[in-house]
């Protein structure tokens, strides 16, 4: 039961998934603890630093914006307190989507799965945000091919990729050949910690579509 497993086990557990069902059994099992967990447990600031990334370059609150990975709504709570007002939600565990909607900072919460198409139209939001869902165990780069794809052309996709998976997922190479064929532009590249209470880094990007 997570509610007797520290922050760190529950992270392991993250990094170790094999499957979808795996992550499904992970995240329906970790939503009722995952803002404590990670929050108090690791000083969780990636939502904090990624959303003030985006707000740096977005300054019209009403842009429609999808969170990618939502989970329990972390980073729509940062985008809200920041101005933002039409926000849209989006992850695979309805488990983490039901403590998010608690959180009343989404004006639409989705259920889909980021290995396969998404059922939005092409230009659809003015911005997106994904934060903590580019990491171990987790989806890899063809996913931003998708994302990409529903993103208004010139609008920015601001993204948090695990430091582990940048070179075995191939995400450096994805960005290479993409930013040298015009798909995306790159417009800022950090390398932050995730948490304040631990060394877990990540590459904090800022890209726009071409």
């Amino acid at each position: 039961m997570t509610k007797n497993s520290t922050s760190k086990e529950m992270l392991e557990r993250a990094y170790a998934v094999q499957s979808s069902d795996d992550v499904q059994r992970l995240y329906q099992d970790w939503a009722g603890t995952y803002d404590q967990h990670l929050e108090v447990g690791l000083g969780y600031q990636a939502p904090e630093l990624l959303s003030s990334i985006l707000s740096h370059v977005v300054d019209d609150f009403e842009s429609k914006v999808l969170d990618v990975g939502c989970g329990t709504g972390l980073v729509g709570l940062n985008l809200s307190t920041r101005g933002f007002i039409n926000i849209d939600g989006l992850d695979f565990s309805s488990g983490m989507l039901e403590v998010a909607r608690k959180k009343r900072v989404y004006k639409k919460l989705i259920q889909a799965d980021l290995n396969k198409k998404l059922e939005f139209d092409d230009e659809t939001y003015d911005a997106i945000i994904c934060c903590g869902t580019f990491t171990r165990g987790h989806v890899g780069p063809k996913a931003l091919i998708e994302l990409l794809r529903i993103l208004k052309h010139g609008a920015p996709l601001a993204c948090t990729i695990n430091s582990g998976v940048w070179a075995e997922k191939k995400f450096d190479q994805w960005l290479e050949v993409s930013v040298r064929d015009g798909l995306v532009i790159l417009e800022e590249k950090l390398r932050e910690n995730y948490f304040s209470k631990s060394d877990e880094k990540g590459f904090f990007c800022l890209l726009r579509r071409g």
